[in-house]
């Protein structure tokens, strides 16, 4: 699967965090304080957060033996940073995410093949010169015109799939189900053959659309771990880097095992199907099964809304408020519109197809571009750190996608023959520098920008931006290529929709005058929100007096 909304980015959060957190001491904390007993996963204040409220609610008809919680859950457990207690779904989320970090990279392997297996099933030796149609296309449109199917079904279906999360109590059966099915799928993709390719291949657009919709559960959780903004931070920080420690072990024991047994490119993708498998499959077993708990329904449907439509309503409703109310918000998504984490593995898919075609590399090849790619953006993000500290997130964010667009640039412009595939090594570190820049400056952007007390709103605004239109890149770099246009040409669609994202950032302004907008304009709407339900809340009172007194006149009346 290559369609996690997140992509792999080792320390984006841990250097978010050193940029977000507050420079004073946890509230009650002091120099001789000691942590609560880590074992517990409950804090010793009144005040209880919504996760800890429903583990403690639980009947826990499911409960680990002692060695099970010690083996699974030690690794991912995670400390709180003013309580020193552990909340048992945030090792839940450490769980889930550490399990759909080797589903996203099997997605590389597995592309490869396809296109290897896709050249051979149209009679061609090489799909860079195959002119030949597989199903109405060329082979080497095959990745991109999955995405493109991937990237529709997520926009049009997301509200739907939202609004189940939000206004029913079927949270945990949407998280439970797709874990289900994007193991499912990957299971299968372990017979990937000349006969099953485009079996596979319909099934990863599937199993790509299901982990988007899977995320969008396992996100409804992230609010109820913590209400302090620096606890979530701590929280997601540990969490990506339990993901990435995971893909890394992955990518390394796959890389190892490739080298060691010998194996091909089809073998390489089924190796990393089964191993991408085993991993999901028992740590979503776990954290579904043991750790997360059931919720209510977060909010009921209005009145006069149906569940099929609350969705797009609501979209509506807070597109129209942002686009009137927040001006540097609206320029900001505007701009995520087009930035490289639109779309549904888009870059990715296109990527992958580049390399394999035109440079001719092989699967455990594009893993070990891979693999480099994730360790540099370990000192690219904390680059991004420094420039957010001394020239602030906005900046950030704007520079990065500048020095993306120039390596893209680079990447097409020298590596064009198979010769040259060596140099991708090299360039992987500009590639893993670049996405380790942009991604902690993007994720802080989202946290400052975002108005307080409407963070779930907007949050999921945010995840709907990313994938309305980001399917539209792979759509031209497909029909360019359908025409037989340069594949480097299909690339540089990449560098053009990033340039349009740096234009809309100039309308955001100043970062200081754009973070004080959002702040008081929240502080407005939230205190027109507060007078409108006193008001209610008042009318309500003198239509229950005088309802009172109009059924004592009437009791009145009638013993006279």
């Amino acid at each position: 699967m290559t369609s996690d909304p997140q992509p792999p980015l080792p320390a984006e959060a841990a250097a978010a965090e050193q940029y977000t957190a507050p420079t004073e001491a946890a509230p009650g904390a002091g120099e001789n304080d000691t942590p609560t007993d880590h074992t517990s996963s409950y804090r010793s204040s009144s005040k209880l957060t919504i996760s800890e409220e429903a583990t403690l609610a639980s009947s826990k008809r499911f409960k680990p033996p002692k060695f099970l919680k010690v083996i699974f859950e030690t690794p991912f457990r995670t400390k709180n940073p003013t309580h020193g207690g552990h909340v048992e779904e945030a090792t839940a989320w450490a769980m889930d995410a550490a399990g759909r970090g080797p589903l996203n990279q099997a997605g590389s392997y597995i592309g490869v093949a396809i296109l290897r297996l896709a050249t051979i099933d149209a009679g061609c030796d090489l799909p860079a010169t195959c002119s030949n149609r597989v199903y109405g296309f060329k082979p080497s449109s095959m990745l991109t015109m999955a995405s493109v199917i991937t990237g529709v079904a997520s926009a049009l279906l997301m509200p739907f799939i939202g609004a189940i999360v939000d206004h029913t109590r079927h949270r945990k059966t949407v998280g439970v189900i797709t874990a289900i099915l994007v193991s499912a799928i990957t299971g299968f993709q372990t017979t990937i053959s000349l006969d099953t390719w485009f079996a596979c291949l319909v099934l990863e657009m599937l199993g790509g659309f299901t982990l988007i919709m899977h995320f969008m559960a396992v996100m409804a959780y992230l609010p109820d771990l913590t209400e302090v903004e620096y606890e979530l931070t701590h929280y997601t920080s540990r969490f990506n880097i339990c993901m990435y420690m995971v893909q890394l072990f992955y990518v390394v024991f796959l890389i190892g095992m490739t080298y060691g047994i010998g194996l091909n490119t089809v073998e390489t993708a089924r190796v990393a199907a089964a191993g991408a498998l085993v991993i999901s499959a028992v740590l979503f077993f776990y954290s579904w099964t043991f750790l997360f708990r059931k919720r209510p329904a977060l909010s009921k449907v209005k009145e006069g809304d149906h569940l099929l439509t609350s969705g797009f309503k609501q979209l509506w409703r807070t597109s129209k408020k942002i686009f009137y109310r927040y001006s540097s918000l609206k320029w900001f998504m505007l701009a995520l519109l087009f930035s490289p984490e639109a779309g549904a593995g888009v870059v990715l898919s296109v990527v992958v197809t580049f390399l394999a075609v035109t440079l001719q590399m092989t699967g455990i090849e594009v893993g070990i571009t891979s693999l480099i790619m994730l360790l540099i953006t370990v000192p690219g993000s904390l680059f991004s750190n420094w420039f957010m500290r001394k020239y602030n997130p906005l900046n950030s964010f704007r520079f990065g996608l500048v020095f993306l667009i120039m390596v893209i640039a680079a990447t097409i412009g020298f590596l064009d023959r198979p010769s040259r595939k060596n140099w991708t090594f090299f360039i992987a570190i500009f590639w893993g520098i670049a996405y380790g820049w942009i991604f902690p400056s993007q994720r802080t952007l989202q946290v400052t920008l975002t108005p307080r007390g409407q963070e779930t709103e907007i949050m999921g605004m945010f995840t709907f931006v990313t994938q309305v239109i980001g399917w539209l890149p792979a759509l031209i770099f497909s029909i360019m290529n359908e025409r037989g246009i340069d594949m480097r040409w299909g690339v540089s669609i990449l560098c053009w929709m990033m340039a349009i994202s740096v234009a809309l950032l100039s309308g955001v302004g100043k970062y200081e005058d754009a973070v004080k907008q959002v702040k008081e304009e929240g502080e407005r709407e939230q205190a027109e929100l507060a007078a409108t339900a006193a008001e209610n809340a008042e009318r309500d009172v003198e239509e229950e007096v005088g309802d009172e007194e109009f059924v004592d006149d009437v009791d009145t009346k009638g013993e006279e």
